[in-house]
């Protein structure tokens, strides 16, 4: 299958960012994974749905807090809306955020599973919002198409670090020192010896991140270094998929958490 295809909206007074992935299953087994809450932690984070029309989205995304929208469209198993209330800033008031998830079945169990993201209306004055959350939702798909592929039906525990640093502190090259710089797209490659172990195939490389899907424990690790207005951070998002997952989680967190200290010197372990 072809990977994420990632672009923005911006006609018509719009400014939205688009990302579509061919994903295997059919439309009512993706519907599990973008309408209800273990569905979306499997590819996302974690959630709560109060299903239906008028119900309650809320998405948690560690330490920067959660977010909370109305369904305002429910048409399962094919469309999914929902709208966020977001505070812009300083002087910038509150604006509403539209996500919208389309599934549509192709043939031979497959379907595409098209994102939009952003504003409506007036959407120019947010470019850069809208486009930072652009990788963030390719990331996301390309993890549910990862799931659907090998993990399945699954549970799943998911092990967050973030470790936020002021912008003025230098982070260096967080896939590079983590020793899993040394492959492409479909090699395996394993952590170096100053970080906790992790091993198995990329999925996806780039300046600044990297996603292994792992066999031992089975599950997705992103390490990332992540820059968000004055904040810099080291990001390590690992899902871990099976019964063995909350056992890893609470085994290897304090691991990665010190690593991300002893890498960015504002910590020692």
């Amino acid at each position: 299958m072809t990977d994420i295809r990632a672009s923005i909206d911006d006609e018509g007074g719009r400014y939205r960012a688009v990302a579509e992935v061919d994903v295997p299953g059919t439309p009512e087994q993706v519907w599990e994974l973008i309408a209800t809450g273990p569905g979306l932690e499997t590819w996302f984070v974690p959630a709560e749905v109060d299903p239906g029309p008028g119900g309650r989205i809320v998405t948690h995304h560690g330490s920067y807090g959660a977010s909370e929208g109305t369904i305002t469209a429910w048409d399962p198993p094919r469309r999914l809306v929902f709208d966020e209330p977001e505070e812009m800033g300083p002087d910038r008031g509150t604006r509403t955020w539209n996500t919208e998830i389309l599934v549509e079945a192709r043939s031979g169990d497959t379907c595409v599973v098209r994102l939009t993201s952003g504003f409506l209306v007036g959407g120019d004055e947010w470019r850069d919002d809208v486009d930072q959350t652009l990788g963030g939702w390719t990331a996301a798909l390309r993890t549910m198409r990862l799931y659907l592929t090998h993990f399945a039906g699954l549970a799943v525990t998911t092990l967050l670090v973030q470790h936020e640093v002021p912008g003025s502190v230098d982070v260096p090259d967080v896939v590079d020192a983590a020793g899993l710089r040394t492959g492409k797209v479909g090699d395996e490659v394993a952590t170096s010896a100053s970080a906790p172990s992790l091993s198995g195939v990329v999925e996806q490389i780039d300046d600044t991140s990297v996603t292994v899907r792992t066999h031992e424990p089975p599950g997705i690790a992103e390490v990332a270094g992540m820059r968000y207005g004055g904040t810099s951070s080291v990001m390590v998002r690992w899902y871990l998929y099976g019964e063995q997952g909350p056992t890893v989680r609470d085994r290897e967190r304090q691991a990665w958490a010190a690593w991300a200290g002893r890498l960015t010197g504002t910590t020692t372990g």
